[in-house]
Order: structure tokens, then C-alpha cells, then sequence
């Protein structure tokens, strides 16, 4: 069988390598030139010496890493760079703000990487668009059919209702949210409800940013400013869970947002009372969705269930295997 990747990537220990760019796609260690599918620490490391990526997710690299003196060049979805007889381009992948799928084309065949991504909407990332491809090289994330999400509105009503269900009672609704993406998210779907909303700092740096994509959050305020009073919603990384910005605050709600708040076994792991499913990641039926839209003759699965998902999609006669090779990294903001 014909190596599927070719000639569009290689797999080498730093990572996967686009020869005709001499760049690296997410690196898993600093390199000369990297192409960036999105800012998460899991897939954007610091030290890159040059890096290609969406305006977006460039101005969060260099705020997360503010000694950072590389280069950078921005591209826009749907711009194109050609590398000799390869062109490259960005589509939006729905993950985050910046958030992009990477494609790339040559000699009439044509491979997406989809990096991290979802196909449901959101408040603060575009939504993802769904090129044809040759080659659908995709996460797997949540790849099993488990993993199944409520639909976004009913996500929003829940936390909505939770949290003013936790304020009526006279206790602090705590969010258990990534900050960079989730919380974001849960802070807009809050402040059209009207509940306004105390950011942890590693959220809060990150709206300028967001300010200038376009998104403010007039209701939001940083959690230095002073302690959460009485009304306000108070939005944490989960791994604040156990720290004491939490325990200190006796009567509260803590609220976990993850697509793995579909297992049962999260609300001991984050001492949580709510476990909501809200992803920034396809869910399994929106994977097997973008299968079928990308019309790839070959899929690549890799991180998450890998392995399980190019079963199922070989039990369901699609050329299919994990890219086992890359390694499996826990995504940062599931």
C-alpha cells in the first residue's frame, strides 16, 4: 500500500514534517518552523523558532509566551502558500478562536488535517467548513460511541440553570473551565443570560485578544479585582478544583465542563456537583459526520480512541488506521 501521507507529510520524532514548507505540523518539541493548527499548549509548544498559524492564534502564543522572539507569518482561511508543487491553506476547524484545519494539495490529490475541531457552532470560534480531500487525517478524541453531546442549546439552558439554580440557593457557581476556549464560551452563552461573570487570571490575559477578534464580554471582570461577591459566577481551569481559590469558598457549586463529564468517574475527580458535556471537540457522531463530508478514499486517526474509531469506520467500509506512530497527547481543553 502506497503511504497515504505522501507527499504531503512525514512522520519523524519531532512530529509530522511538511517537506515542501520545511515545517513541522503541531510539533511535539521546539523546532525551526512550525505550522500551528491552533494556540493549545498541547499542540503550540513554546521555543519555535518561526511559526504559521491564523492571526488569532499567533497573538495567543505570543501573550502565553510573552518572552517569545520568533517569527511569524499570518495566514488567513483560505489564503494559499505554495511550496514548489504543494499548496497549503487554512478553513476554519471550530475549535477555539484561530482555530484552523490545515490542507494540503498537489498533483490532483489533497490531504486535511483537522487538528483539534468541532462541527457545532459556537459563540466565540468560527464555525467548521468541510473541504473534500484525499486524505482525511483527523482527531479522534471522543471516537467512541459513547461519546455522544447534548446540542449546544440545551447546553447553554443547563449551565444557565444550574448556575442561577446555585445563586437562588444563596452559593457561588464555580466553572471548572480551560481558559483558553471554554471559558470564553461559557462566559458569552452567562452574559447573554445576564449573569456576570469573575475570570482567573489565566483566562482573563487572554481578552484583549478576544477584544480584538471582535468578542467582549461586558459582564466579566478578573478575579483580582476582589473577591466573587454575591450574584457573580466565578469561571476556573480545572485544575483550581483543590486549590485555595475553591476550597475557600464554603458555599458553592462547582460546575464541570468537559466533553469527559460524560463519565461519571469526573465529579470525583474534580470534587464537582454539575458535570456537563460541553466540548470544544467532535463529538462521535459529528467524527463519522466530517468522514462522510471529507469523502476521503483513506482516514488517519490519531489521539483520543484511534484505534477504535478506524475499526469502526473499517467495519463500515472505509480505508482506515491510527497513525499510531504520532503518539497519544492528552488534549489540553477537552
Amino acid at each position: 500500500m502506497a503511504d497515504p501521507l505522501s507527499p504531503f507529510l512525514e512522520v519523524r520524532p519531532e512530529g509530522l514534517y511538511a517537506p515542501a514548507f520545511d515545517a513541522y505540523l503541531d510539533p511535539h518539541e521546539p523546532v525551526a518552523r512550525a505550522i500551528l493548527s491552533h494556540a493549545h499548549s498541547d499542540h503550540a509548544v513554546a521555543g519555535l523558532q518561526d511559526l504559521w498559524a491564523t492571526p488569532e492564534t499567533i497573538a495567543f502564543y505570543r501573550r502565553r509566551h510573552p518572552d517569545w522572539t520568533g517569527l511569524a507569518r499570518a495566514l488567513t482561511p483560505g489564503e494559499t502558500v505554495d511550496g514548489g508543487t504543494t499548496r497549503l491553506s487554512f478553513s476554519p476547524a471550530g475549535h477555539i478562536l484561530g482555530s484552523a484545519q490545515v490542507f494540503f494539495e498537489d498533483g490532483g490529490r489533497s490531504l486535511l488535517y483537522t487538528g483539534d475541531f468541532k462541527r457545532r457552532a459556537a459563540a466565540t470560534a468560527a464555525a467548521a467548513q468541510t473541504p473534500a480531500a484525499s486524505v482525511l487525517l483527523t482527531e479522534t478524541t471522543f471516537g467512541l460511541p459513547v461519546f455522544r453531546f447534548p446540542a449546544r442549546e440545551e447546553l447553554a439552558q443547563r449551565l444557565v440553570a444550574a448556575c442561577r439554580g446555585a445563586l437562588e440557593e444563596g452559593k457561588t457557581p464555580i466553572l471548572l473551565a480551560y481558559a483558553l476556549g471554554k471559558s470564553q464560551e461559557a462566559a458569552a452563552i452567562l452574559s447573554n443570560a445576564g449573569l456576570p461573570t469573575v475570570f482567573h487570571g489565566a483566562a482573563w490575559k487572554l481578552l484583549p485578544d478576544y477584544a480584538a477578534a471582535g468578542f467582549h464580554f461586558p459582564l466579566g471582570r478578573a478575579y483580582t479585582d476582589g473577591p466573587v461577591a454575591p450574584g457573580e459566577v466565578l469561571i476556573v481551569p480545572p485544575n483550581c478544583a483543590r486549590t485555595p481559590v475553591v476550597q475557600k469558598i464554603k458555599k458553592r457549586r462547582v460546575i464541570y465542563l468537559s466533553g469527559w463529564a460524560m463519565r461519571s468517574a469526573s465529579r470525583a475527580d474534580f470534587d464537582a456537583d454539575v458535570l456537563l458535556p460541553m466540548s470544544d471537540h467532535a463529538d462521535f457522531d459529528e467524527l463519522l459526520a466530517h468522514v462522510d463530508e471529507v469523502r476521503p478514499e483513506t482516514v488517519l486517526t490519531m489521539h483520543g480512541y484511534a484505534k477504535d474509531f478506524a475499526r469502526i469506520l473499517k467495519n463500515r467500509g472505509i480505508e482506515a488506521f491510527p497513525l499510531a506512530e504520532i503518539g497519544e497527547r492528552r488534549p489540553e481543553d477537552a
